[in-house]
């Protein structure tokens, strides 16, 4: 992704203006999510398809519920947020409960969904099997997950990653499994349509700066994920790909699952078409490449059941004589075990794995998206359950909402009040903890660009907005929904209602603190958290900015083309409007225009002209929800984007210098100078906006 996105923070930013100026409705969903609020579920027993469920039908044991139960929200999901094609598996360490399809493969053919058979791409689901692979090495020697990672990056081979300078210290294998190491986000080259450059390639060319010492601050990271793939290139000496297959896949019996893109051989014709409900007829959407250690995975649901029943079993599936272990026992236990948190309330990382309690059980998931599949990958080691769902059409909160539902429905949440963990009198406020008052503000996820020329979608990437409703309660705002917390102890709050879970964990509580640059942060749930932007780095400072100056730019553009009208009508004998001190009203003396409003005149036109080419060019795919350009290589439309806010910025300094000369000279008239003035504010404004904002390229 690249030019093409920034382009899609542009547009959002703009639509924005008209989604604030109309009351009740709610703000752009997260753009580099997926776009559009997913459809809540019904209730129990509200099936379309006249089938029913009662507890018990499949029998009166734990897992036989779950499984009914289960497949009863699988099919309302289907239905309504009406997606093509969905597999669900769920599973206990000795035996498969529920593996269902659901719709159709591919549409032409009308094949239905084979869950033993069919793969799924899976997104980040891919990261779990890049953890084990890094566990596998890690057992055997080959690394220790406390020393540097640069001691397997050799200088002579490898573009050193900038790691920044100072004393942050080195970053370690620990800190790329809790996704601490402070890497900025890269989402450049994330999805495309052709084949991802060899991994090697990749890690050279998307190097991210460092923006958080390691071990501080959880910021999810493709990019770690796909570093520490290529550790395990370069200490193996054999292809990821490969190496995951005959590690990974092979001692499972995972006979269907490959990181190979797209699947080779007979496996391609075994991938499903995925597909988007689009002006009521399903769509098909292409291939995605993505870089293999982060989300390359395509499997089918009965081999992810396969690795559920390992990661339940200890590393193996001794059941089954023609396998063998993948990971010792107290390797794969300690793969569960939680590594990093910001706080003991925060569900956090396990080595690899997202974690938090759910009624006191512990879930160890992980989610994956690209942007035509979702899946979702649960645990529940302690009641032998293990669940994966994938579907393409859909949005990543999906899985979440059948994943809650199933919580709901056997695992009811009992008040906080009851739970010794989170007695109000139990809890020890933050030290330095903020008032309610001083949390009001915009935050942007730790997962920010900082250095990219896609900093811009940071505006628009899952942030948070604070606004306090009295002395112990504040709301939420996030990916669309509000939601109120209400204060413990200082520091430390609770939502007051239920709510489903987001792609990183549940939102149950916020946690206040401070990040490495002193800035008010909020910790949550999962690989994310929320830091407080500065009142100039924020979406009303960009819109301040960015809404009045298409307004000036469209409407001088609009005034001199009447006036033009005006002296042509005339005879090209009358005055600008522009050049008396009787302002409109008088038109004589003109001869030709004035240099000041050429200048306006030219950047008002390249600005809007701009404006016009990224709407144009930054039209979302309907099935993959982003400008297709975001999939493909660079192209002159790329390059042309690039230097467009050059000539604006240019421009504006021109206009600039006009308008200091207009009023030098007392050469033009007053509606003139103060109209000139306004727009040369608002141009070195903009001059800021791209500079700040890394449209200028430093």
């Amino acid at each position: 992704m690249k030019t093409s996105l920034r382009a899609t923070g542009i547009i959002l930013l703009a639509g924005s203006l008209l989604l604030m100026a109309i009351p009740g409705l709610k703000p752009l969903p997260d753009a580099c999510g997926k776009a559009g609020a997913s459809l809540p579920l019904p209730a129990p027993g509200d099936l379309r398809d006249g089938r029913d469920w009662q507890e018990g039908d499949r029998g009166t044991g734990l897992h036989d519920d779950w499984a009914g139960y289960l497949d009863l929200q699988m099919t309302l999901l289907v239905a309504n947020q009406n997606l093509p094609n969905a597999v669900a598996a769920l599973v206990s360490g000795d035996e498969i409960h529920l593996l269902a399809g659901y719709g159709k493969a591919n549409m032409e053919s009308q094949e239905e969904v084979d869950p033993a058979y069919h793969l799924f791409r899976t997104g980040s689901v891919a990261k779990m099997f890049t953890w084990t692979a890094i566990m596998q090495l890690y057992e055997k020697g080959h690394l220790d997950l406390d020393e540097d990672i640069r001691n397997h990056l050799e200088p002579e081979l490898d573009f050193p990653v900038r790691f920044g300078e100072g004393d942050a210290g080195p970053i370690t294998f620990k800190h790329l499994l809790t996704h601490t190491a402070g890497f900025e986000d890269i989402l450049e080259d994330l999805f495309t349509f052709e084949p991802q450059p060899p991994l090697d390639e990749y890690i050279r060319r998307h190097q991210p700066a460092r923006v958080f010492p390691p071990g501080t601050v959880m910021a999810y990271s493709n990019y770690g994920t796909a570093l520490a793939g290529y550790i395990v290139e370069r200490i193996t000496g054999m292809p990821f790909e490969q190496y995951v297959a005959d590690h990974i896949f092979n001692p499972l019996g995972m006979q269907h699952s490959t990181m190979e893109q797209p699947p080779p051989g007979a496996l391609a014709d075994l991938l499903v078409t995925p597909y988007r409900w689009v002006d009521d007829r399903f769509k098909s959407g292409r291939f995605e490449h993505m870089p293999a250690p982060a989300g390359g995975l395509s499997a089918t649901a009965a081999d992810m059941a396969r690795f559920l029943q390992a990661n339940l079993r200890g590393g193996t599936l001794d059941r089954d004589p023609a396998s063998s272990p993948i990971l010792q026992k107290e390797t794969m236990q300690r793969m569960h075990t939680p590594l990093f948190t910001h706080h003991p309330l925060l569900g956090g990382m396990a080595y690899g794995y997202m974690e938090f309690k759910a009624n006191g059980y512990q879930v160890i998931f992980h989610g994956g998206s690209s942007s035509v599949f979702d899946a979702g990958f649960y645990l529940i080691p302690e009641l032998d359950l293990g669940l994966f769902l994938a579907y393409s059409g859909g949005t990543y909160a999906g899985h979440g909402h059948v994943f809650r539902a199933l919580l709901d429905r056997f695992l009811p949440e009992e008040d906080d009040e009851t739970d010794p963990q989170v007695m109000a009198d139990t809890l020890t406020p933050v030290p330095g903890a903020p008032a309610v008052d001083d949390l009001t503000g915009e935050y942007f996820q730790s997962r920010t660009i900082d250095t990219g020329s896609d900093r811009l979608l940071n505006l628009i990437m899952g942030t948070l907005f604070v606004t306090p409703v009295d002395e112990q309660r504040f709301s939420v705002v996030i990916l669309g929904e509000e939601i109120v917390y209400e204060e413990l102890v200082p520091g430390i709050y609770r939502n007051t209602r239920k709510t489903g879970i987001y792609p990183f964990g549940p939102l149950r509580y916020l946690v206040a603190g401070r990040a490495p640059d002193g800035s008010m942060m909020l910790m949550t749930d999962g690989p994310m958290t929320y830091i407080r932007a500065p009142w100039y780095g924020g979406s009303v400072m960009a819109l301040a900015i960015f809404g009045p100056i298409l307004l000036l730019a469209a409407g001088s553009l609009v005034f001199l083309l009447a006036a033009f009208v005006v002296r042509i009508v005339r005879g090209w004998t009358g005055a600008s409007v522009f050049e008396t001190d009787t302002g409109p009203a008088a038109l004589d003396n003109m001869s030709r225009p004035s240099a000041g409003y050429v200048w306006l005149s030219a950047h008002a036109l390249v600005l809007l002209i701009m404006v016009f080419l990224v709407v144009i060019y930054g039209q979302p795919h309907p099935v993959h929800l982003l400008p297709e350009s975001s999939f493909t290589p660079r192209n002159w439309m790329d390059v042309l984007l690039d230097l467009l806010p050059f000539a604006v910025a240019l421009l504006g300094l021109a206009v600039s210098w006009a308008a200091v000369g207009s009023w030098m000279r007392r050469a033009r008239g007053i509606f003139f100078r103060i109209h000139h003035t306004v727009y040369a504010a608002w141009s070195l404004a903009l001059i800021w906006f791209f500079y700040y904002w890394g449209m200028l390229g430093f």
